[in-house]
Order: structure tokens, then C-alpha cells, then sequence
């Protein structure tokens, strides 16, 4: 059976410029694991499925009673690479497309493709 998931469509809040893709990924990834260890990491599934510099904007993959784990890490983040940054979350889908939806300045086209595991 196939496992479910949420997405979670935040924006992020900030004064400054903000990190790339993979700085925020990372960001996002420490402070679960300062939370939570990696048995919790890997419990909640955290995956970044779209994000965006110019528009603030992202989308966040975990599993379904995970939610609020999640989002008391993305709670407790108040900086990224020291460039102090707030998350808001705007919503919660079961659905990318209902996600980028709750965030107008994303498009579809903004979503990360995965990588193919070898």
C-alpha cells in the first residue's frame, strides 16, 4: 500500500536575500534532526518538493501524521544560514497540485522533479 502524504505550502518571511535551494534543504533537515534524531527524521519523510527565491515561497513533503512535527521544526527555525528568516505555513493539501495552488506565485513549473535512486 502506498503511503500518504501532505504537503505543506509555506512562505518564508524575510529582510534579506534568501539562501538556495539546497542551503534552506539543509536548514530544514538540521533542525529536525536537532529536534527529533534521525529516527524522527525519518519518521516524518521531509522532502522539499518546490521552491522559489524571488516569490518566497515553498512546499514541503512529510507523511501524513507527521504534520505537526514538521511544523513545530519549521516553528522553531529562526535563522538559515544566518539570515534570520520566519516560515509561515499557508496550508496544508493532500495534493502538489492543491499546494501550488495555495501559493500563487509558485507554478507548476517550480516543482523539483525527483531523482531517480540507482
Amino acid at each position: 500500500m502506498r503511503s500518504r502524504r501532505r504537503y505543506l505550502a509555506v512562505r518564508l518571511h524575510t529582510k534579506e536575500k534568501l539562501p538556495s535551494e539546497s542551503t534552506f534543504r539543509n536548514a530544514v533537515w538540521q533542525q529536525l534532526q536537532e529536534l527529533y534524531g534521525e529516527l524522527g527524521v525519518s519518521r516524518i519523510g521531509f522532502w522539499l518538493i518546490a521552491y522559489r527565491q524571488e516569490s518566497h515561497a515553498a512546499i514541503l513533503r512529510c507523511q501524513h501524521d507527521q504534520v505537526e512535527p514538521l511544523r513545530a521544526a519549521l516553528a522553531a527555525m529562526t535563522n538559515c544560514n544566518s539570515t534570520p528568516l520566519l516560515l509561515h505555513v499557508v496550508g496544508i493539501s493532500g495534493t502538489i497540485r492543491k499546494a501550488v495552488s495555495l501559493l500563487p506565485q509558485l507554478d507548476a513549473r517550480d516543482v523539483i522533479k525527483p531523482r531517480k535512486h540507482r
